[in-house]
């Protein structure tokens, strides 16, 4: 086999152990009474890694609980950010975790309460 070969097909396949299953997006959330709130949102397509991404980053145990519980419409889904291409997100802003699903332009959620703010 061709040197050339193999150090491509190494190349390849450390380029794919180096992706990730979610994205982390900023995002620019605007308030009711006036001003923003610049935060990230979690963004992943299965719900599976959703669990990995709540337990592993922000240490939340209530996942299962979120994911199969009533969502509600929240907000339309941030114009120019990538979040529109995923159908699952987590935003987390001080003792809030939120789970959202990308559906119909709109972005459902469900939340709780933590026992421990995070930033």
């Amino acid at each position: 086999m061709d040197f050339r070969k193999i150090f491509a097909t190494g190349i390849f396949f450390l380029f794919l152990t180096g992706l990730s299953a979610y994205e982390r997006v900023a995002v620019v959330l605007p308030f009711k009474s006036g001003g923003e709130l610049h935060t990230f949102f979690y963004c992943f397509n299965e719900v599976s890694e959703g669990k990995k991404i709540a337990e592993e980053v922000f240490h939340v145990k209530k996942y299962d609980e979120l994911a199969r519980g009533q969502r509600e419409r929240m907000i339309p889904v941030p114009l120019g950010t990538n979040v529109g291409y995923y159908d699952w997100a987590i935003f987390c802003y001080g003792d809030e975790f939120w789970l959202f699903e990308n559906k119909n332009g709109f972005l459902w959620g469900r939340g709780t309460l933590l026992s421990e703010p995070r930033d």
